[in-house]
């Protein structure tokens, strides 16, 4: 005889694994996406964008204290990063990041868009990383002397893509690239 109520919670536990799976899948091929339009718009190769594949080997991360000195992290050990914590810097893992330009591409998908509402609370995220609300993101990200691009998973993908162009496009003009 099945016990209802074991066997949903099982189901509803398996369902909760596969959609994270799922989403995963999903934000990770729109980060490829993202990449894949960056290749098209530098032709000369001016940019190198690493993609953050969420495997937890910390390929974009980077950590930044409130002076905007900052250190590319890729691995860090939970002891490490108390290390880093202690010395004031916090840990950041961008969805796409080119280190020698100091450009960083978040993707916001978790969020209502430009008239909406962004992350308001920061936690440790068991990611093992560092999660802030996206306005401080953004102010480290700042002291760091990063630009920022965020792409708005509500925003029409013509749209998106148009803002990423441009936004490559006045970074290299100011920096004398020529695509």
């Amino acid at each position: 005889m099945r016990n209802d109520r074991v066997y949903y919670k099982i189901t509803f536990v398996s369902y909760i694994q596969i959609k994270k799976k799922v989403m995963g899948i999903q934000d990770l091929n729109k980060l490829f996406e993202i990449h894949r339009e960056i290749k098209k718009i530098d032709t000369e190769n001016k940019f190198n964008f690493v993609i953050d594949t969420d495997t937890k080997e910390g390929k974009t991360r980077i950590v930044i204290d409130e002076f905007g000195t900052w250190k590319k992290t890729p691995s860090l050990t939970e002891e490490q990063a108390s290390e880093f914590r202690k010395k004031g810097f916090r840990q950041f893992v961008p969805d796409l990041i080119d280190f020698k330009n100091k450009l960083i591409i978040e993707y916001q998908e978790e969020c209502k868009g430009r008239q909406g509402i962004l992350r308001r609370r920061g936690k440790i995220n068991k990611k093992g990383h560092d999660e802030f609300s996206d306005e401080d993101k953004d102010i480290f990200y700042e002291l760091a002397n990063f630009n920022q691009l965020k792409i708005w998973e509500n925003t029409d993908v013509d749209e998106q893509r148009k803002e990423m162009k441009e936004f490559l496009e006045v970074f290299a003009s100011k920096n004398n690239f020529k695509n």
